[in-house]
């Protein structure tokens, strides 16, 4: 390649460095004050809140009055304990498990509605982390506290933690799945909202067969749940079917026969339903039926068994 003296000229100026007078250069270095960068600040850092339920400090009929010292140091003593609650449940693991289930248990905890409130406190944590469900159903099976009380009628009364615990889940089941309908309301605020309850409410039917599989919870009430979720006809209530499936139809199947919804499941994954339901629930569904099939598999050839011996001793 011959190259000749006015390429080379070119070349050589496009790759010469201009000197630079370093007189003649300023720098302001005003210009550079840290006080005038404006730097991105965090302002909701991610932390987790629990809504704490009001809860009466004094009685009407009593001399204590609103601003009383009195009622101060009461409604101070109410939020220390709920720190406390947090505090013990951020620190839960299997490896502290024994220690925090004691410190639980000697926790001042004095009236229903102060168990409610912890109760409450403990099934939200749950929901909001379904992935420590069985970790959380654990501490609810450990746990013994009793309150007692009286009645508006003046009769004594017992409330357990057990029991609070499973209330929560039934009002909050009742509420998202039962009576719940939909409303149509387009605006990124809300769409985040209903993405946040979605979340929950499936971690409430993961913590739902949580509790089941720890003996808190009669079949029924779990054959009642899977009953509710398969008669809906939104493709959420089968996600939820799906989440509460694969936690409890091993120990379900065995106390209550489910070949109704196994057959169901079948029938939602045939060709007829191919174009009715979206790919990502058909999948959902053929992983539940992929996981429970040896159960059913099982109970059908127990079933045949015994037929056959029937036939044998007749």
């Amino acid at each position: 390649m011959v190259v000749n003296n006015r390429q080379k000229t070119s070349v050589l100026n496009n790759f010469r460095v201009n000197e630079i007078d370093s007189e003649d250069v300023t720098i302001n270095l005003e210009n550079l004050s840290i006080n005038n960068v404006q730097t991105n600040t965090i302002k909701h850092s991610w932390q987790y809140t629990v809504q704490l339920n009001p809860i009466t400090f004094y009685d009407d009929s009593s001399d204590i009055q609103p601003n009383n010292a009195h009622q101060v140091w009461k409604q101070t003593q109410y939020i220390s304990l709920y720190k406390n609650v947090l505090s013990i449940l951020n620190k839960l693991t299997w490896t502290t498990f024994d220690q925090l289930v004691d410190e639980f248990q000697k926790l001042p905890i004095e009236n229903a509605e102060c168990l409610e409130s912890i109760a409450n406190i403990v099934a939200l944590k749950a929901f909001d982390e379904p992935s420590f469900g069985s970790l959380y159903a654990s501490l609810c099976r450990a746990l013994d506290i009793t309150i007692s009380f009286q009645n508006e009628s003046g009769l004594p009364c017992q409330m357990t933690f057990k029991k609070c615990i499973i209330t929560v889940c039934q009002n909050f089941f009742q509420k998202q799945c039962v009576d719940h309908t939909e409303t149509i309301i387009i605006s990124v605020e809300h769409e985040q909202n209903q993405r946040r309850l979605k979340m929950q409410t499936i971690g409430c039917i993961r913590f739902i067969g949580e509790i089941f599989k720890q003996s808190l919870l009669s079949p029924r009430i779990v054959q009642y749940c899977v009953k509710t979720l398969m008669s809906k006809t939104n493709e959420r209530f089968l996600e939820y079917l799906c989440n509460l499936l694969k936690i409890v139809y091993t120990e379900l199947n065995e106390k209550i026969n489910l070949k109704d919804v196994y057959d169901n499941l079948i029938y939602l994954i045939s060709d007829e339903m191919k174009f009715k339901i979206s790919p990502r629930i058909r999948f959902m569904i053929k992983d539940v039926v992929e996981m429970i099939m040896p159960c059913n598999i099982l109970n059908q050839a127990n079933s045949n068994t015994i037929l056959d011996n029937s036939l044998c001793t007749t």
